[in-house]
C-alpha cells in the first residue's frame, strides 16, 4: 500500500469519526464508495461541512442564503424531500423506517396459517387499502394465490424504507433473479428463462415457499431451454443489427433511440 492510499484511508476514518462525535449515523443517507476512497472522502468533507453549516445557521432559508442548495443526501430524489431527510437527520431522527411503520394506520401482521381463506382474502383487502394510503404500490403477478401474496408482502415491509415527502414506493418483489422469486410461476420472463439452478436439478427451480402450491416437472427444463434459446437468438439479432446500424451511421451517445429496440 502506498502513501497516497494511506493518506485517503487515515482521511477517511478521520472524516467518519467527525460524525461520530456528533452522534450521527452517515448509513442513513450516505452511500459509501470503497473503490475510489478520493471521491468518498470529498463526499463525506462536502456533507459535514452541510452538517456543521446547518448547526450554525438552524434554518434551509438561511443555508440557502449563503450558497447551500441542495443537501448531499443519498438517495437525492428532490430538493424539498432532500432538505425534510437531511433535516430530520441532522437533528438525530431516524430517515428510514420500515414499511410496516411507514402505514397511516398502525397495523399488526396476522399468521396466515392461522386464517381461512375467506379471513385471508379479507385481511389481505385491508392491507391494500392501508399501502394505498401509505405512498406503497404493489405490482406483483396476477394468479398468485392470495396467501403467498400476503406472506411476502409481510416480508417485505419489514424492511427498511426512505422516508419520502412525494412520490410512492413500487413492490413488485422482482430482483431480476428469477429462481429466488416467489412470482416465477405467474410470470412471463421467470417461465421464459433457463438459470444454472434449473440445469442442476433437472427442472424449473422453485422458491420453497412455492413449492406448496406448484410442483415442477423434468418437461419444464427443455421448455425452459427452448424458451432461452430464442431470447439468446433475438438478443444476437439485435446486436447484430445494431452493430451494422453503427458501421452504417455513428452511434450518437446522446440518443436513446436504440434503448426501445431492445428485443424484450
Amino acid at each position: 500500500m502506498n502513501d497516497e492510499n494511506i493518506d485517503l484511508r487515515l482521511e477517511n476514518q478521520s472524516l467518519k469519526n467527525e460524525f461520530v462525535i456528533r452522534n450521527l449515523d452517515i448509513e442513513q443517507v450516505f452511500f459509501p464508495s470503497p473503490d475510489d476512497l478520493a471521491w468518498e472522502n470529498r463526499r463525506l468533507q462536502s456533507l459535514l461541512d452541510w452538517v456543521d453549516k446547518y448547526n450554525e445557521l438552524q434554518s434551509r432559508k438561511k443555508m440557502e442564503a449563503d450558497g447551500y442548495l441542495y443537501p448531499p443526501v443519498e438517495p437525492d430524489l428532490s430538493p424539498d424531500n432532500d432538505w425534510f431527510v437531511f433535516t430530520r437527520w441532522v437533528k438525530g431522527h431516524r430517515v428510514r423506517l420500515s414499511g410496516l411503520e411507514h402505514l397511516a394506520t398502525p397495523y399488526t401482521p396476522k399468521d396466515p396459517e392461522q386464517l381461512s381463506e375467506q379471513e385471508l382474502l379479507a385481511e389481505l383487502d385491508h392491507l391494500y387499502d392501508l399501502l394505498k394510503e401509505s405512498q406503497f404500490c404493489v405490482d406483483f403477478q396476477e394468479g398468485i394465490p392470495p396467501r403467498l401474496v400476503y406472506e411476502n408482502l409481510i416480508d417485505m415491509l419489514k424492511e427498511d424504507f426512505e422516508i419520502m415527502t412525494e412520490g410512492s414506493w413500487v413492490l413488485s418483489a422482482c430482483t431480476g433473479y428469477c429462481p429466488d422469486c416467489f412470482q416465477r410461476p405467474w410470470c412471463e420472463l421467470g417461465t421464459a428463462s433457463c438459470w444454472s439452478e434449473d440445469e442442476k436439478i433437472g427442472e424449473m427451480f422453485l422458491h420453497d415457499s412455492v413449492r406448496r402450491y406448484v410442483s415442477a416437472s423434468p418437461v419444464s427444463l427443455a421448455i425452459l431451454k427452448k424458451c432461452q434459446e430464442k431470447k439468446d437468438r433475438e438478443m444476437q439479432e439485435w446486436e447484430k443489427k445494431r452493430k451494422e446500424d453503427e458501421v452504417d451511421q455513428p452511434h450518437d451517445p446522446l440518443s436513446d433511440d436504440d434503448i426501445e429496440e431492445l428485443p424484450f
